[in-house]
């Protein structure tokens, strides 16, 4: 068991934080019968010392797009009628800014959650971002981690990130329930780890090394100190533009030689076999869900736009990498199959939830229309003769070091 301790101090438990070590350098090299690779770049760089890094994981991906290489072959024992009810049951020196709102400390205002669509919303910058806090939007968003990490060959990240030459501060941006900033914590114990968000929906039993902070990352940043990592996960919808309001800054942030990941399942379903009726009900509800997070400034689709961000900003090295999030268990493979099971109750218990705001704002229905119109899309999410999936990527880049910018 590992020990893990409050931020006074006191000793708290965490049974699968040895597991979580060993994630760090040993990522599954065959993660799924869909992957292939998806770079150009060499797997050997040069530092700015002239030292040799090598990367730390199997550069396999996921094609997303049709080719034949990425098809996933479906589990013909799902065609059944039979079946698809079966389915549906299925410590630093660091100086930070003091003026920054520690999560373990801040007023009734702030933790004092606005209530609407029976759902209770962030109260600090109220109205920006369109999804819940409350303790099921919570466990929602742990499940999605887990899918993502799975996904990933159980892995928190693909930055080539050693123990030898740990970073000596992560940051994470929209970190919601703070799971994987505290893994992080829990695998490099040398380094600090801050997550923002919006909510202070953070456990209070954290590792020392970790801390929270309420901000709006959105608005400049004003950290007095520079990150070597800088991760941000599953946040399409949070951004009017993602590129200047993120990518940019996490650039000025990072020291030279540091690193910015981005993990995003974008949400436009797909399927290669044509069992997806375009349509139907799920791709009606994909259009609008695009649609009205564009007509609201928050875009639902940033993943397919990741890599381009990261190299018009300024970032070298980078790497992406695709991936097909399976909805359902109609996969044959059982690692894919076991991803698309809890994929898919992360679609239907967040079904609600994605659409309420942003279908009353964008298009005034009522809770009760939105409601109806999503009877349908419920029915066919965990029908496993539709064979359909998010694309997922996985991308990041290197902040060049001055002589690598004065070269070019």
């Amino acid at each position: 068991m590992e020990s893990r301790q409050h931020r006074d101090g006191s000793p708290r438990s965490r049974g699968d934080g040895d597991e979580d070590m060993k994630t760090i350098q040993n990522v599954d090299k065959n993660v799924s019968s869909s992957m292939q690779n998806d770079t150009s770049n060499s797997n050997s760089n040069s530092n700015e010392n002239g030292k040799e890094y090598e990367f730390t994981f199997d550069c396999s991906v996921a094609k997303v797009g049709g080719q034949s290489s990425s098809f996933i072959e479906p589990d013909l024992s799902t065609m059944s009628a039979s079946s698809i009810g079966e389915a549906s049951s299925s410590s630093s020196n660091i100086n930070w800014n003091d003026d920054r709102n520690d999560s373990a400390s801040l007023s009734d205002s702030v933790q004092t959650f606005p209530k609407e669509f029976g759902r209770t919303y962030h109260a600090y910058r109220a109205g920006s971002y369109a999804f819940p806090n409350d303790t099921p939007e919570q466990e929602r968003l742990e499940l999605q981690g887990e899918c993502i990490k799975m996904l990933m060959g159980n892995s928190f990240f693909f930055a080539p990130l050693s123990h030898s030459r740990p970073p000596r501060a992560i940051l994470d941006v929209a970190t919601g329930t703070g799971d994987w900033a505290i893994h992080m914590g829990d695998m490099f114990p040398d380094s600090l780890v801050i997550g923002t968000d919006l909510s202070p929906i953070q456990p209070a039993e954290v590792p020392p090394n970790v801390h929270f902070y309420v901000e709006d990352s959105s608005d400049q940043w004003d950290f007095t100190e520079r990150f070597d990592y800088i991760h941000s996960r599953a946040t399409a919808g949070c951004w009017s533009d993602f590129e200047t309001e993120v990518v940019e800054q996490a650039f000025n942030a990072l020291e030279p030689g540091g690193w910015f990941e981005s993990q995003e399942v974008d949400c436009n379903v797909c399927s290669d076999d044509n069992t997806l009726d375009p349509d139907g009900p799920v791709v009606a509800w994909c259009n609008d869900l695009i649609a009205a997070s564009v007509k609201l400034n928050r875009p639902a689709i940033v993943g397919a736009h990741l890599k381009e961000m990261f190299e018009r900003v300024g970032f070298v090295d980078v790497q992406q990498h695709r991936f097909k999030m399976p909805i359902n268990g109609w996969p044959r493979d059982p690692h894919l199959k076991q991803i698309g099971y809890m994929w898919g109750t992360n679609v239907l218990e967040g079904l609600a939830a994605f659409s309420y705001q942003l279908f009353n704002k964008a298009f005034e229905r009522t809770s009760a229309q939105i409601e109806v119109s999503l009877i349908d899309v419920r029915r066919d999410l965990v029908n496993p003769r539709i064979h359909c999936y998010m694309p997922a990527y996985i991308v990041f880049g290197r902040k060049p070091y001055p002589h690598e910018v004065r070269a070019t």
